[in-house]
């Protein structure tokens, strides 16, 4: 958030910020990530004064460090909403086993059968539990190259967690190669 906060700044853009002791320029992540997770897909929505300058997305791209990419800019005269629909991550497990690439198999089969797939959920600090049924939170887990990609939803009324998808794997987060990254979000736009 900071890096493109500063990027943002150092382009000359006109930004509009938050009133104030401290003001920051208003800037916000529409899906931000858990701790721990890495990230190859991300969007910043920023609002900026009125302007007449079309190359925002040249701009910005010149003050990001090695490493960012800035794939698109898009402006808009009105308020917009992003609200993601799906999500790709890839999990890397230290060593593949053919107990791994079996459980796959078998919980594809129960998404497709659409039968439950029953997690318990940390709900607070406590450590309180409930248990959620994420069946209709997962569309495919697929075996690459790369490691296990996991095909997942966001509903209104949440998506699964990565630590839960390591779960369902039987994957502790000390067997994974780094960590998990949010490879692409699908979004969908409310005007």
């Amino acid at each position: 958030m900071r890096v493109i906060a500063r990027a943002i700044i150092r382009s000359g853009i006109a930004l509009i910020y938050s009133q104030g002791y401290n003001p920051h320029p208003k800037l916000s992540l529409p899906l931000p990530r858990n701790v721990g997770l890495a990230s190859d897909d991300e969007l910043f929505c920023v609002r900026i004064q009125a302007s007449e300058n079309l190359s925002f997305t040249d701009l910005i791209a010149e003050q990001l460090p090695d490493g960012f990419e800035l794939i698109w800019v898009a402006v808009t005269g009105k308020p917009v909403t992003y609200r993601s629909v799906e999500v790709e991550y890839l999990v890397k497990p230290a060593e593949k086993t053919q107990r791994l690439l079996s459980d796959i198999q078998k919980i594809n089969e129960r998404i497709q059968a659409s039968g439950e797939i029953l997690i318990e959920r940390t709900i607070n600090q406590k450590g309180d539990v409930k248990t959620v049924d994420v069946a209709k939170f997962l569309k495919l887990f697929e075996n690459t190259g790369q490691g296990v990609k996991v095909f997942c939803k966001v509903l209104p009324t949440g998506t699964i967690r990565p630590d839960e998808i390591l779960k369902l794997l039987g994957i502790e987060p000390c067997e994974i190669s780094g960590s998990i990254i949010r490879k692409q979000i699908t979004w969908r736009i409310d005007e």
